[in-house]
């Protein structure tokens, strides 16, 4: 979000209706993302992989999830942002939270 903050100030602007807070972009991107988990909790989507699984992912579990989305870590993903499988790694884990 901090590398494209405009971005996510749209979509919270305009997609989730979050009133814009002209004095602080980042602000209103974080409202953003919030609507947007809200919205995601409303219609039953799981927001993390323990909601999605019923518990935490073990590393081997994490290991392979980045494999297989990355193709072996011989590719990126990514149009806005570039993704490597280190990036992948860590999102992955922030969302085994």
């Amino acid at each position: 979000m901090d590398r494209h903050v405009s971005r996510f100030v749209k979509f919270a602007v305009n997609v989730m209706g979050v009133e814009n807070d002209f004095t602080d972009a980042r602000r209103t991107a974080l409202r953003g993302i919030e609507a947007a988990e809200r919205f995601f909790r409303a219609i039953g989507m799981p927001t993390s992989i323990p909601a999605l699984i019923g518990r935490q992912a073990t590393e081997e579990e994490i290991g392979a999830l980045v494999a297989k989305c990355s193709r072996g870590g011989k590719m990126n993903i990514g149009a806005m942002e570039v993704i490597r499988p280190d990036d992948m790694l860590a999102i992955y884990r922030l969302a085994n939270q």
